[in-house]
């Protein structure tokens, strides 16, 4: 299985660390860039404003996310040298840097012949040693170069990891950087298994998505149906927007965060599951969202459920392979009282197929062109829970990850909110939940996590169907 957790969950062995950052020239060469007219994408302005807010209050955010898994043998410096540079000039999201101009954000591009990461020997460190190294060392969000690369030698193998902060990654980005990476890095190793080489695919530009995303919503007006879907479902709402359906305590007080795993599903669970979803009408992507509906009504009698739900908003066959921010929210809605899980995951299923598009409109547009009250909405007054699903089965090599103990992990910051990824592995489904590190979040989030087990178990054992094709489905990250 995928691990997916706190840094804190994270076990690199002990033992001597080199890390790849830019070089004083490649830094020198980021302070003198052009600068670019193209804005950063909607996902991004929000990022670096929250930084930027974050800077002023001297308070930390969550930013970081950490990719690591192992490769046998010794690292070959010079190949691994040459796999990570390869990897940033070919991923133009590195490309970037923001500042603040009178309340504007400027773009600054470096340009790719520029960069040069070097690797710098940090000497023998324990895992507690190795993770702060990681989270303390990598820049800010408002810096040029806010990722590093690194690895840990052991005896007979060793840890590759990338710390990347949030302005130039998103959850499909850490399978990318490990499909760059790992098979740019093998086939350049000295230790390469012998056999055919597997060349990195093609990668397209993120700055062409970005500006794509920018020309997409710039004619859209009031009148544009796209435009009209969301404002009927924030006043639908009536300002009480996807959020936690909990008490999270005083989330000012600390920006500490935690994370949690836990099992759903096992490996015959996961499969009837998908089995009653196919058999209801909906895909499994649907009875995820129907007993997320289903705990949030259980919890609150609130009879219907307004979710946020991610989708990747790459282009099959244009970024496919791009590293960058692409995930984006998807309002459904759901009602949810007196329905059985057949009825509400039709319901779920509808209700992402027909506002799925709304991936590609960001909210943030539709405050472009009136305020609230011209709107007729009311804004959250907490922060918005997030729901993801990803299908880890449907991602170019995941096979190979638990042998090379392949996990991602996030920086134990919190912004004050809540969000969850329910994942379907080969063997097994899990739910995984942001939470801010106080007593009573962590209480709700004990007492939400086994309400959602409760649903999901009264699928299974409450209903019997005949199996169904394994179809999967991947549509958020």
């Amino acid at each position: 299985m995928v691990a997916l957790g706190n840094i804190n969950e994270w076990l690199p062995p002990r033992g001597p660390l080199t890390m790849w950052t830019a070089s004083p020239a490649a830094h020198e060469a980021a302070r003198a860039a052009r600068q670019g007219d193209l804005p950063p994408s909607y996902q991004q302005t929000q990022h670096l404003w929250a930084a930027y807010h974050g800077k002023a209050m001297n308070r930390q955010l969550p930013r970081l996310m950490i990719v690591a898994w192992d490769i046998v043998g010794v690292c070959d410096i010079d190949a691994m040298t040459a796999a990570v540079n390869a990897h940033v000039r070919r991923q133009d999201t590195y490309h970037s840097w923001f500042e603040f101009d009178n309340g504007v954000i400027v773009r600054r591009v470096i340009e790719p012949e520029d960069i040069d990461l070097a690797p710098v020997s940090m000497g023998h460190m324990n895992p507690e040693q190795i993770r702060t190294h990681v989270l303390t060392t990598t820049p800010e969000t408002l810096e040029w170069g806010c990722f590093t690369f690194g690895i840990v030698q052991h005896a007979d193998y060793f840890t590759f990891y990338a710390s990347v902060d949030h302005l130039h990654i998103d959850g499909l980005s850490a399978a990318l950087i490990f499909v760059d990476i790992h098979l740019a890095y093998q086939e350049l190793s000295q230790d390469a298994p012998p056999g055919p080489t597997l060349t990195p695919p093609q990668v397209r530009s993120h700055r062409d998505f970005t500006a794509r995303q920018r020309a997409n919503v710039a004619n859209l007006t009031l009148s544009s149906p796209e435009i009209k879907e969301w404002i009927a479902f924030a006043r639908d709402t009536d300002g009480a927007w996807p959020s936690f359906p909990l008490p999270l305590g005083d989330t000012w007080a600390s920006s500490k965060g935690d994370l949690l795993t836990v099992e759903l599903l096992d490996a015959a669970g996961t499969q009837s599951f998908d089995s009653i979803c196919s058999a209801a009408g909906a895909r499994f992507l649907g009875g995820v969202l129907a007993c997320a509906a289903l705990a949030d009504y259980e919890l609150t009698g609130k009879q219907t459920y307004h979710g946020f739900t991610a989708r990747d908003t790459r282009t099959p066959g244009i970024d496919t392979m791009t590293v960058g921010w692409f995930a984006s929210m998807v309002p459904v809605t759901v009602p949810t009282a007196g329905e059985s899980f057949p009825e509400v995951a039709r319901a779920a299923q509808k209700s992402f197929d027909a506002a799925k598009d709304l991936a590609h409109v960001p909210i943030e547009r539709v405050l472009e062109l009136a305020t609230p009250d011209e709107l007729g909405i009311k804004l959250p007054t907490c922060l918005p829970m997030m729901l993801s699903f990803l299908d880890f089965r449907k991602i170019p090599l995941a096979g190979v990850w638990a042998e090379l103990n392949f996990g991602t992990y996030g920086d134990s910051l919190s912004h004050g909110g809540i969000n969850m990824w329910i994942n379907r592995h080969v063997e097994r489904t899990t739910v995984t939940i942001s939470f801010p590190d106080n007593v009573i979040a962590r209480e709700s989030v004990d007492r939400y996590i086994a309400t959602l087990l409760e649903m999901f178990a009264r699928v299974v054992e409450r209903t019997s169907v005949a199996p169904a094709s394994d179809a999967g489905d991947n549509e958020a990250a």
